[in-house]
């Protein structure tokens, strides 16, 4: 504090270093450079071996270095701050309200009880983290008690312990007050006991059990580091055994200091990181309160000629008495504090929404469809397609690519399983208002763009083309009278590492990669034909013109039929859950409904919100397929158990592939493994199938891999090179099995519960998102706290630096 300019410093820079510190409390987890089970597994980059223990600013990965075991120091800093501060405000919290409750009404005795001064007097002279420690040492080494148990242990035990000290400073405080002659005044007026307390003394208190309380914390802040020098944790202690070694299991910052001490003499930084952050805490309070103490002290001399003791040493702030109150009135020291909450408001919208930028796989385009169909009597359709792409990335394009599927049905095809042909024809191409040169190969479309364009971050891409859809074709397909078009308009491919990710067009699994847009639809049909879609309100039936739109979808479906029953139902939050079917076969669509109904209201509840407003299952021959709240069904096959299966897969993808994106090409198995899963645990958690049955088809999957003698192969290959679609669809499904039964201890009782808040977990953290098998492995690893090595069995762990 300055005497001659008369700042309170300590009040200025208190504040700031204890706002910069509840900011990282608040935030740490979200700025944390990697997670607490992430740990850096020795590596060879840029001709330099990096290998815990890493020194601090050795990496920018690690700017303050690792533990010996590899586990970043940064990240274990924010995410215990939390701990530090919250837990010793909560202690300082409770045992302020009882001690001041307390001491406040023991002080206003007119005799003090011998008793109690003796009390007070013995108990001053006991080590609170003494009682604490015999308190914590049965419970704390591999507790089976839960975390949040534990540090509600410590907290109650702590603030109980620690009131009779506050108890006694307030009570002596208020003793000395209740001698003032303005309390006597205020009885001779006939105040109760109650109004002195509350409207006479502790008015004048409050001040002093402000700065009281922020001491306090910091009191608590070096309780809990006199416990951890014997290895008594707040939260847990982890004992390991071959050597002994004890770990926080908070993390919190008295944790690191104590689990680190043995560091003093080697890697010094383990041991002085934490503890920098320890002392820069204990300071921050420490300064706050000196502050607040020299601003309340400064305002007691607004009457100069009244002497209270205290020499003024910095410009109290007086009162205007006779003025009107206004809800605000500008001052220096508010706008100052306003400024400081705006500004933490921000710096903490912004955290979290960075946070929220950095989850999935990043893209650099983003497309959205305005498009106008028709078909004539002959089954031709002619498109007006109106795209906006955006480029998004920190590059410059000179060419869009897009799938055209429609065109590799052409004649001369080589697709066994499809019997037509189909025709697709581009007539015209513009690029924002101006004729565009394209080239279509296969289902590849590159429209080249001009060098002299303006604005190179959006294109407005007008594309005019027919086509015809080939019987029995695959997905995008006629049968009989009806349609099925699937991927029947130009997809924009995404945009990702420098170049357009378009794969070519495969039998089997899919192989387009497209990202979440919004679709706005015109559509005009021969008289007699129904539309179901995508759209989340698709036209009443034998509506044959109209409009349709759905947004945050990954493609477009559109089954366009004629002579179709139709069966309605509702699920949870009033979904519409539609089935259209034909008379025949021997499938029925009752219980087809039925089944799905329960598959989508169990996934409501056990996963997350269907993103849809209804749901529709189409009955007829062709592929089992899912699209965004559509999903296309074959009642024509024999195997009724698998028949079933596929209803609840098709609408497991609902949720793994129409929310959390994958790159089908590259990463199947993220959509088609997960899906698998979540199918089995259906029958395994939601009709209480034995775990051989619910999980059936994944091991006759594996078997038949086994009979072929194909060997071992990772699931996270390209589909080109997959041997056999057990390593998609069972491999996955039965190794997240065998890690829940492994480790659901961590995150509940049983597999089956754990295993459907896995899901749950995973949809909500990725929703809208792209995920690879890297983003797989890192969230999983977090959840399970398991290491890389964990999935070596069944992925390519050496990919994911790739």
């Amino acid at each position: 504090m300055n005497k001659l300019l008369k700042i309170n410093y300590s009040l200025i820079i208190g504040i700031l270093m204890v706002a910069g510190l509840l900011f990282f409390s608040i935030f740490g987890p979200y700025l944390a450079p990697h997670s607490l089970t992430a740990a850096l597994e020795t590596q060879y980059t840029n001709g330099k071996v990096l290998a815990p223990p890493l020194e601090p600013f050795e990496s920018p990965s690690y700017p303050l270095g690792t533990d010996k075991w590899g586990y970043d120091l940064l990240s274990m800093i924010l995410y215990g701050l939390r701990y530090t501060v919250f837990i010793a405000a909560a202690v300082t919290m409770i045992k302020m309200a009882f001690g001041t409750i307390i001491g406040l009404y023991a002080g206003t005795l007119k005799r003090t009880p011998g008793w109690l001064i003796a009390f007070e007097n013995a108990w001053s002279y006991v080590p609170l983290f003494l009682i604490l420690y015999f308190f914590l040492a049965p419970i704390s080494f591999n507790s089976s008690l839960k975390q949040n148990v534990l540090i509600v242990y410590f907290i109650v035990i702590a603030s109980i312990i620690s009131i009779p000290s506050i108890v006694s400073s307030v009570r002596l405080k208020t003793a000395e007050l209740y001698k003032s002659v303005y309390i006597e005044a205020a009885k001779a007026l006939g105040a109760g006991k109650h109004r002195l307390i509350w409207k006479h003394l502790f008015p004048q208190l409050k001040e002093t059990f402000l700065v009281m309380f922020i001491l306090e914390i910091v009191y608590v802040i070096a309780l809990m580091g006199q416990l951890a020098l014997l290895n008594i944790f707040v939260g847990g202690t982890i004992m390991r055994f071959d050597p002994i070694i004890y770990l926080s299991a908070t993390k919190e910052l008295a944790g690191l200091v104590g689990q680190a001490r043995l560091n003093i003499y080697g890697n010094t930084h383990i041991l002085v990181a934490p503890l920098a952050v320890l002392l820069y805490t204990t300071v921050s309070f420490s300064l706050l309160a000196n502050g607040l103490k020299n601003r309340f002290q400064s305002n007691y001399q607004r009457t100069p000629w009244i002497r209270t003791g205290h020499e003024p040493l910095i410009q109290p702030s007086r009162k205007q008495y006779g003025r009107k109150k206004r809800f605000w009135s500008f001052s220096a020291p508010k706008a100052a504090f306003s400024s400081l909450v705006i500004a933490f408001a921000g710096a903490g919208i912004y955290v979290m929404a960075a946070k929220e930028a950095n989850i999935g796989v990043k893209s650099g385009s983003h497309s959205d469809y305005n498009i106008d169909l028709k078909m004539n009597g002959e089954g031709y359709f002619t498109v007006n397609a109106n795209i906006q792409v955006k480029n998004q990335s920190n590059k410059e394009w000179e060419d869009l690519v897009f799938y055209f599927i429609p065109n590799v049905f052409a004649e001369g095809h080589t697709f066994d399983s499809v019997e037509g042909t189909s025709e697709a024809d581009i007539g015209k191409v513009t690029v924002n208002g101006q004729k565009a040169s394209f080239m279509l190969k296969g289902d590849t479309l590159t429209i080249k763009l001009k060098p002299e364009m303006k604005d190179k971050r959006r294109h407005n891409v007008k594309i005019e083309y027919g086509f015809t859809v080939p019987d029995k074709g695959s997905r995008f397909s006629k049968v009989d009278t009806n349609y099925y078009l699937a991927q029947w308009y130009p997809m924009a491919a995404v945009y990702q590492k420098g170049k357009w990710n378009k794969e070519p067009y495969m039998e089997g699994l899919e192989t387009f990669h497209t990202g979440f847009s919004d679709f706005n639809v015109s559509y005009k049909l021969p008289k007699g034909y129904s539309l179901a879609s995508t759209a989340d309100k698709d036209p009443a039936e034998g509506k044959n013109e109209g409009h349709i739109k759905a947004k945050k979808v990954r493609d477009f479906f559109i089954a366009v039929m004629k002579d179709m029953e139709v069966h309605e139902t509702e699920a949870k939050d009033g979904v519409k859950v539609r089935l259209f079917s034909r008379s025949n076969h021997d499938k029925d669509p009752v219980a087809s409904l039925t089944l799905a109904k329960n598959a989508l209201t169990f996934y409501q509840d056990h996963i997350g919100d269907y993103p849809h407003e209804q749901l529709d299952i189409v009955l007829d021959d062709g592929q089992f397929m899912e699209y965004p709240g559509i999903v296309t069904i074959n009642p024509y096959i024999d195997d009724k158990r698998f028949y079933d299966i596929s209803i609840v897969h098709e609408i497991a993808h609902q949720y793994f592939y129409g929310v959390v994106a994958n790159d089908p090409y590259n990463n199947a198995w993220i959509d088609e493994g997960i899906t698998e899963f979540a199918t089995s645990m259906y029958f395994y958690a939601g009709q209480n199938q034995a775990e051989r049955q619910a999980f059936g088809i994944s091991h006759f999957r594996m078997e038949a891999i086994e009979e072929a003698g194909l060997g071992r192969q990772y699931s996270n290959v390209p589909v080109n090179e997959v041997k056999h679609s057990g390593y998609i669809y069972g491999q996955p499904s039965l190794e997240i099995l065998q890690m829940i039964q492994e480790k659901y201890t961590l995150k509940g009782e049983s597999p089956k519960a754990v295993g459907m808040q896995f899901l749950s977990d995973y949809y909500q953290n990725f929703r809208y998102k792209e995920v690879d098998t890297k983003e797989f492995i890192s969230f999983t690893k977090d959840y399970f706290s398991v290491p890389t090595g964990y999935f070596n069995n069944w992925i390519d762990t050496s990919k994911l630096d790739s």
